[in-house]
């Protein structure tokens, strides 16, 4: 196992939740093809603990679903969440790494639509955000950058 990388670390605990939803995503994508290819170069073990880590990914999204967004959104990602980790599951009985193609599908064609629905959310924040320093009524404030960065 490796050491905790701080820089990593912080990174993981300073960046906008979109972007480790976007991160999650690529993860688990990458962890499968990953799976795929060990499983080609007879590396079953290393094969095995790719598949685990993206379920492990998948398990994670679903787990954190949003109960208060929109209820039919969450239902849906919730069947795909669902049906995904059948898969892997299905796949785990037989080592059938081929059927984790139908995963990485759905989890690509999933990031695609987050990323797209990322860039357009930050687009309409950047069109939002008022220039210059702080708002009025945040002077007092402006020496405590936290204070700052969470009235953004």
């Amino acid at each position: 196992m490796q050491p905790v990388n701080p820089y990593q670390q912080n990174q993981v605990h300073t960046a906008p939740r979109e972007d480790i939803l976007l991160q999650l995503f690529e993860g688990a994508i990458i962890r499968l093809k990953q799976a795929q290819d060990y499983k080609i170069k007879n590396q079953i073990g290393k094969a095995r603990e790719q598949r685990i880590k993206a379920f492990d990914i998948i398990s994670y999204l679903d787990a954190t679903l949003d109960a208060n967004a929109d209820q039919e959104l969450v239902d849906s990602l919730h069947s795909l969440y669902d049906f995904m980790l059948r898969e892997i599951t299905q796949a785990s009985l037989n080592d059938d790494f081929e059927r984790l193609d139908n995963v990485v599908d759905v989890l690509s064609t999933l990031f695609e639509g987050w990323k797209d629905a990322v860039a357009e959310y930050k687009k309409s924040q950047h069109q939002h955000k008022p220039l210059g320093g702080p708002s009025y009524g945040q002077a007092e404030n402006y020496g405590d950058m936290r204070s700052y960065e969470g009235s953004r």
